[in-house]
């Protein structure tokens, strides 16, 4: 009788919420998973990235969703961790975080394409575990912020039906 009480308090302590990336190179090691595999490899259209995003840019991404006329690409036309929308990384690097409290920025460089990119991951650190808030590109002729991107008005289309 004493182990059914153990063997419960196992399972309930399984069932709460742990850190999913208690390190922000652990995060940035999950976001960057799916791209060691060949981009027709992987199933992108099952592919939940949402447990990787902070709340905040969730919203973000759930408001550009409710938005987006069906059938349309919305504000993010491009995949902003590769920089691009095929990829194909080597030379990938990690840098060391730079950790103030529950926030944090670490650098990762690799060449996608054969292309050098340059990128720093915005960090917050939520109840569940560190979570991307903001990624930022530091390409010469195409910057950006992922959090600007998706913050931005909706884009119109210009053209005639």
């Amino acid at each position: 009788m004493r182990r059914l009480p153990l063997a419960l308090a196992l399972i309930i302590a399984g069932l709460s919420p742990a850190f999913a990336f208690d390190t922000p190179e652990a995060l940035i090691k999950a976001v960057y998973a799916p791209y060691a595999k060949p981009i027709d490899q992987f199933d992108w259209a099952s592919y939940d990235e949402t447990p990787l995003r902070s709340n905040a840019l969730n919203a973000l991404f759930a408001k550009d969703k409710a938005e987006t006329p069906e059938g349309d690409i919305g504000r993010l036309d491009f995949d902003p961790y590769v920089d691009g929308q095929d990829y194909e990384l080597t030379k990938f690097k990690i840098g060391k975080p730079v950790i103030t409290g529950d926030t944090a920025t670490i650098e990762v460089t690799f060449r996608n394409l054969a292309f050098p990119e340059d990128l720093t991951f915005d960090l917050v650190r939520e109840a569940d575990g560190w979570k991307v808030d903001d990624v930022v590109s530091h390409a010469k002729d195409s910057a950006y912020s992922l959090k600007a991107i998706m913050s931005a008005p909706m884009p119109t289309d210009n053209g005639s039906d």
